[in-house]
C-alpha cells in the first residue's frame, strides 16, 4: 500500500460531483485514524499544496519549446516564473531546499533553466538555430506522448532494429 500523493486526492475530489454532470458528489477517503486530521485540513483548504513541477521541470521545458512558450533562456525564465511552482517557491523556500531570499530564489531559477535546457540540447530533443530553441523530432514526439526523460533515453538508445521483447523488457526495467 502507497499513501497518495495530496494533489492527487484533490483532483479525485475534484471530479466527484461535477456540476455538468451531477447535482452532488460523495469523496470516501479511507486512512488510518492518526492520518484523519491531515485529510480533513487537506479537503478544507487549511493545509497548502506544493508544486511537484520541479520533478519533471525538464519535460514541461520542452513541452513549453514545442509549444513556442519558450524560444530562449529569458523566455523559459519567464514561464517559470509564471508557474505554481515559482509562486510555492516564494511562498515555502525551504520546502523547495531554497534560501528564503529574492536573489537565491531568482539563482535558482536561472540554473533550473539553463540546466534543463542543456539536458534537451545534449539528448538531441532540441537544437538552437540562431539563438532560438527548436524541438527536433524527437523531442515533438517526448512531448506529444508525455514521454518521461529515461523513457526516451531508452528509446533513444535502442538499436534500429529492436524486437518487441527488447521494448518490453526494457520498459520492465523502468518500472
Amino acid at each position: 500500500m502507497k499513501e497518495l500523493d495530496e494533489s492527487e486526492i484533490l483532483q479525485m475530489i475534484g471530479r466527484a460531483g461535477r456540476p455538468q454532470f451531477d447535482e452532488t458528489g460523495v469523496a470516501v477517503i479511507l486512512t488510518r485514524s492518526d492520518k484523519r486530521v491531515k485529510y480533513e485540513n487537506l479537503v478544507a483548504g487549511n493545509q497548502p499544496l506544493e508544486s511537484h513541477l520541479h520533478l519533471q521541470l525538464v519535460e514541461h521545458i520542452n513541452a513549453e519549446i514545442g509549444l513556442g512558450t519558450i524560444f530562449d533562456i529569458p523566455s523559459a525564465k519567464t514561464w517559470l516564473r509564471s508557474t505554481f511552482f515559482y509562486v510555492r517557491c516564494r511562498a515555502n523556500p525551504k520546502y523547495y531546499g531554497v534560501t528564503p531570499n529574492d536573489d537565491a530564489i531568482d539563482s535558482m531559477i536561472e540554473e533550473r533553466c539553463v540546466s534543463s535546457i542543456e539536458i534537451l540540447r545534449k539528448h538531441g530533443l532540441i537544437e538552437d538555430i540562431e539563438g532560438k530553441f527548436r524541438a527536433t523530432g524527437y523531442g515533438e514526439a517526448a512531448a506529444r506522448y508525455y514521454l518521461r526523460l529515461p523513457t526516451v533515453y531508452r528509446i533513444l538508445g535502442m538499436k534500429g532494429q529492436s524486437k518487441l521483447k527488447d521494448m518490453v523488457i526494457t520498459h520492465r526495467k523502468l518500472c
